[in-house]
């Protein structure tokens, strides 16, 4: 399958080990970037999560850089990313050895390469209109010069933002039904996004490239007014009732920095990677519970938290690439190491007097040492293609937690081999098969055992002993001109997951993150691009996934969770003028019951329109997207066995409109200077 510059529609390119789809002088360039993955084939997008065959713990890259946002961050930046800028778009199923074990899935961004010297410059602003409304603005500079390439970018954003969940726990012993309406409200007066790339050419053999990007919220603030009722279930008669209220805020600070110096020399290739990464997330909770209790008198509980973490971590790797014709080479070794320092204070209202409580506050220090070395080769002969390579990482682990008193010193060291071997038909077709060994680290703030109260009734605890996920993956593709079809395999070897369990004794639930005992996935998906006309074009993707979880619930008994998952994404893009610069996009996305552990997740749909129109030589642009547009894509959450009954419905206010307007001037035609890859680790922040 070979793309052409002259094609106007997307085109879906199977190589040995990833797929990409090529954006390039499509319709899809009109939208921002965050539109064009959503819209790519094995990308699936639910509760503004990108996953790729079902998987959440997936990989973000640009330029095969990663980046060290969190979700809400990733999208924000994509979101005023133009799609001008973006090449295509690469889904690596099973990442070769050169890239980091952890994940279980990589998407790439690749960015349009420089061109041109220049200026350019745009200015945005953003009007978002959902329950409430929200705001962006921001700019983005560039500079080009035959040794320089500087590019910048920053924006504002503020608003409120709102999830909606309607809770209901059974407690079939004591014969009663918890129900609670909850509205988080937040407001985030001020969020800062920015972003500084720069790269100096010493020679056309040598470069070095610095950069750095962070995101800053000052202040998010939440007051949350919870009214819980708790019903008879033999006469669905209200017995007893309390309301929660709830007043928290929350800052945020993270910062990443990199140096890298690139040599090439001959068929030869020697890369130096430097990265440094800093966050600070400090967290205030003042709840007040007000009982009233059946045939107990009138109550107040009050609680304050304090927590606060400060998060370091700083890595340096050397790749080594050889290339040729038929033959290619890759090796190299990576040394990371992190900080993770966490501290929580609990205090209590006694007697109308705030007290500290020393049982319920926790110091949890994590420390954190991965080496790791690789190899990789690939060799074409005729119409055969193969590829395989081996990585090794050896992690060490030191944790500390004085509440609950915990430490945990550990040693481990893993191999991580990966496949890959191809064959092309006469017919442009091909065929595929390729394996691949991963891991899938938790998250540093799922490591502290302390517990993280939300109400009087309910809490989140991490575990200090949890224990990284083994993913083994197993594919087979064909493709056939546009067509492209694959089945694949999956196992899990103690898949790691926050599960809600239910103590009827105490009346509380507790939302704990721990390993459940394995997982498996089987699966098949189609893709296929269709080019009705020159102005219509239409993308399909469909997949189904057979999905089984075994677990072990409070009862010490193991239980088995199993589905068939099915996707379905459309999406077609109109030009609606002969010149190209007035373009419709729609689309509709399904998914189908998933689940996760003992939880069953329903069904949700999304249908949106995007309208985006070009002015004054496409200098001025003007973009609007109507989403959700029938309000259904929201889900339940549920799960029964054992003694455990409960589910909530789940809202997070995806019904919107957005108006974008964007000015660009200087040299529309400058280079883009090149993202830089962040660490695995930063992944996990």
């Amino acid at each position: 399958m070979k793309a052409s510059n002259s094609s106007q529609k997307p085109l879906l390119k199977r190589k040995i080990d990833r797929i990409e789809f090529n954006v390039d002088n499509t319709p899809l360039q009109n939208l921002s970037a965050w539109d064009i993955v959503k819209n790519t084939p094995n990308v699936i997008l639910k509760n503004d999560q990108l996953s790729v065959r079902g998987n959440t713990q997936i990989l973000v890259t640009i330029n095969d850089k990663k980046t060290l946002m969190t979700q809400d961050e990733l999208k924000q930046l994509l979101e005023n990313t133009d799609g001008t800028t973006v090449s295509s778009v690469e889904v690596i199923t099973n990442p070769p050895a050169k890239y980091e074990a952890s994940g279980s899935a990589i998407i790439n961004i690749k960015m349009k390469k420089n061109v041109l010297s220049g200026y350019k410059g745009q200015v945005a602003t953003r009007y978002h209109q959902s329950i409430y409304s929200k705001g962006m603005l921001g700019t983005s500079q560039s500079y080009n010069t035959d040794k320089w390439q500087l590019t910048g970018s920053y924006y504002f954003v503020n608003g409120k933002y709102v999830r909606k969940n309607f809770d209901v726990t059974t407690y079939e012993q004591d014969k009663s039904r918890w129900e609670s309406d909850m509205i988080r409200r937040t407001v985030a007066k001020e969020q800062h996004v920015y972003n500084f790339a720069s790269q100096y050419t010493i020679d056309s053999l040598q470069n070095l490239q610095f950069g750095m990007n962070g995101y800053r919220n000052p202040a998010s603030i939440g007051n949350y007014n919870v009214p819980t009722n708790i019903y008879n279930i033999d006469n669905n008669q209200l017995e007893s009732y309390y309301v929660t209220q709830n007043h928290r805020r929350e800052s945020s600070n993270s910062f990443n920095s990199y140096l890298v110096y690139d040599k090439k020399f001959g068929n030869n290739n020697l890369t130096w990677s430097n990265n440094f990464s800093h966050r600070y997330y400090k967290e205030k909770q003042d709840v007040l519970t007000q009982l009233n209790f059946k045939d107990k008198p009138y109550e107040e509980n009050r609680f304050l938290n304090n927590a606060l973490q400060k998060l370091n971590l700083y890595s340096t790797q050397i790749d080594y690439t050889f290339t040729n014709k038929d033959f290619g080479l890759e090796t190299g070794t990576k040394y990371s190491f992190v900080k993770n320092d966490n501290d929580l204070d609990f205090f209590e209202s006694i007697q109308n007097t705030i007290e500290y409580q020393p049982d319920k506050s926790n110091v949890f220090n994590y420390k954190e040492q991965i080496f790791a070395l690789y190899i990789s080769s690939n060799y074409k002969w005729k119409k055969w293609e193969a590829k395989a390579g081996l990585r090794s990482e050896t992690t060490w682990i030191n944790t500390i937690s004085d509440n609950p008193i915990t430490k945990n010193k550990r040693t481990n060291t893993g191999f991580f081999p990966t496949f890959y071997l191809m064959y092309s038909f006469e017919n442009a077709g091909q065929i595929g098969l390729n394996y691949g060994k991963r891991i899938d680290r938790p998250d540093y703030n799922f490591l502290n055992p302390s517990k993280s109260y939300y109400n009087m009734f309910s809490y989140f605890q991490g575990d200090a002993n949890a224990i990284s996920t083994i993913i083994h993956n197993l594919s087979l593709s064909y493709t056939l001109k546009d067509w492209n079809f694959e089945t694949y395999y999956r196992y899990e070897k103690d898949p790691a997951m926050e599960i809600s369990i239910q103590n009827p004794e105490t009346f509380e639930t507790v939302y704990h993150f721990t390993n459940i005992k394995n997982g498996e996935a089987f699966g098949a998906n189609l893709s296929k691009n269709f080019n009705f006309k020159s102005w219509w074009k239409l993308n399909l993707f469909a997949m189904g996934e057979y999905n089984e979880n075994y677990y072990f619930g409070p009862d010490q008994k193991q239980y088995k969770n199993d589905v068939f998952f099915y996707h379905l994404s459309l999406n077609t893009q109109l030009d609606l003028d002969q010149a190209k610069t007035f373009n419709l996009s729609a689309g509709y996305r399904y998914n189908s019951k998933a689940i996760q552990g003992s939880f069953n997740i329903s069904s949700s749909q999304n249908t949106y329109v995007i309208l985006n129109k070009k002015l004054w030589d496409k200098r001025f642009e003007i973009g609007l997207t109507f989403n959700d547009i029938f309000k259904t894509d929201r889900g339940t959450i549920s799960t029964k066995y054992a003694d455990q009954n409960q589910y909530f419905k789940d809202y997070r206010d995806t019904q919107y409109f957005i108006l974008n307007l964007k000015y660009n001037f200087g040299n529309q035609k400058v280079k883009d200077a090149k993202q830089i890859e962040k660490t695995s680790e930063q992944n996990r922040i």
